[in-house]
């Protein structure tokens, strides 16, 4: 179910609720108060009629032999007719008896003094809404109401509430009410149209429920698809989402948070996308140092052993050629000796910089270590790596070393291997190093290959 739907929803009930709880209360009140005013009607009715029947015969035991109370109280009301009521008790003028179905008539006394527990019959009219209970002065039930036997000593309960009937100063007898609120035709006409008021209300209530469900579930629903689009649109990787900020609900203060959350998610994942760069670039600077000389920017001798025993178990599985190369500066030694080591270093860099701009990017190049420099040339016969390191030779000894210094001269010595049958890289080395051994025997700069 949507929120939209559950909002509507909500309203709905919540305005049915009130209608409801609020109609039920008015109701309930009505009636109760209809009830009251009826009952306090029917007492003052029934009081004055047994206040007259008692003062016209003096007691009941003497009324009582001659006129029963039910054909006094219908005398009583023919004899009245429709002149104004007598007043009550208080002086307050009453409504008149009632008369035929649409008020209500004085409450049946018609329990016969012979002491049976018989209901008194139905009045002339329909059902009194109120059974009247009548007792002497001594609480013996007079007139039992439907509830107790004539002559029966009324309970301590219902004494209570009885309301004594005074004669020539005297009690002559208590009365008290007994009954539950049976409505007139014109009050049931009211409480009808009452019933109709409060359904109409219902109604009413229900559709401006719907109409306001469905205004503000639609501005809400608005407001929170902008939030779900950009929360998805974050989810597809663009960070840096904005959603318009309507009001100053919660709605809007959470717009305003997520848009301030996205800017800083975003601002952070530049910055970490910066940092993770520059991290890269560093690994990568610390794995280029690890593999390279730092006086010649060449790659070492850890590095050269590894790659060149990755090129030998090519150059064997593929059946294609591989020469190795090891070389070695003359004298070197004596040049440290006789024009200081910083001219050593100053002719190992520039002996390593000729090598590695005469290479191929699939050549291998290190310093091996000291005055020593290696090569591996992939792809490459014997003659051909025999001619590119006489070349290199040549450059070598023909570089203006007298700009480094004015007596200075250097040459280099090489010794070329190309026969995979050695079975390993390093062989191949060691055998290049002999053919080394032997350039330097037969008077140095030159190349021995085999």
């Amino acid at each position: 179910m949507s929120l939209r739907t559950k909002f509507m929803l909500a309203l709905l009930l919540t305005g049915l609720a009130a209608v409801a709880m609020v109609g039920g209360l008015a109701y309930v009140g009505m009636t109760k108060k209809v009830d009251i005013i009826r009952r306090q009607h029917a007492a003052d009715t029934f009081y004055e009629g047994m206040s007259a029947y008692l003062q016209k015969y003096g007691s009941w035991q003497a009324a009582s032999g001659k006129e029963s109370f039910d054909d006094f109280m219908h005398s009583r009301r023919a004899a009245q007719g429709n002149r104004p009521p007598p007043p009550g008790r208080d002086g307050e003028e009453h409504p008149g008896p009632p008369q035929g179905d649409e008020r209500p008539g004085p409450p049946q006394g018609d329990e016969p003094p012979r002491g049976d527990d018989r209901p008194p019959p139905p009045r002339r009219g329909g059902e009194p809404p109120y059974h009247f209970i009548a007792a002497d002065q001594d609480y013996r039930v007079l007139l039992g109401g439907g509830t107790y036997r004539h002559g029966e000593l009324l309970p301590e309960s219902a004494r209570k509430d009885a309301r004594a009937v005074m004669v020539n100063g005297r009690v002559a007898a208590y009365i008290s009410p007994e009954g539950v609120f049976t409505p007139n035709k014109q009050e049931m006409q009211y409480i009808d149209a009452m019933r109709e008021a409060l359904l109409a209300g219902v109604t009413a209530a229900a559709a401006l429920a719907v109409l306001l469900g469905v205004l503000l579930s639609r501005s809400l629903s608005r407001k929170l698809s902008h939030l779900t689009g950009a929360v998805r649109a974050m989810h597809g990787g663009s960070l840096l989402q904005r959603v318009p900020v309507e009001g100053k609900d919660e709605v809007a203060a959470l717009a305003s948070a997520f848009n301030d959350m996205s800017e800083q998610l975003a601002r952070s994942h530049e910055e970490l996308k910066e940092s993770h760069q520059t991290i890269l670039a560093q690994a990568e600077q610390m794995r280029e140092l690890s593999v390279r000389d730092a006086l010649t920017k060449l790659h070492n001798r850890r590095h050269f052993d590894e790659h060149a025993t990755t090129l030998f178990s090519h150059a064997v599985r593929h059946k294609r050629p591989l020469s190795m190369v090891i070389g070695d500066i003359d004298f070197f030694k004596r040049i440290n000796d006789q024009f200081s080591h910083a001219t050593g270093d100053a002719v190992l860099r520039q002996v390593g910089e000729i090598l590695r701009s005469h290479m191929r990017l699939s050549d291998l190049v290190a310093r091996y270590g000291g005055e020593e420099f290696v090569i591996a040339f992939p792809e490459t016969e014997l003659p051909q790596a025999a001619a590119l390191c006489d070349k290199l030779r040549n450059l070598i000894e023909g570089f203006p070393w007298h700009e480094v210094h004015p007596d200075l001269k250097v040459t280099m010595s090489m010794g070329v291997y190309a026969d995979l049958a050695a079975g390993t890289a390093e062989a191949m080395l060691q055998k290049a190093d002999a053919l080394l051994y032997r350039a330097k025997q037969t008077g140095r700069n030159r190349v021995c290959f085999a």
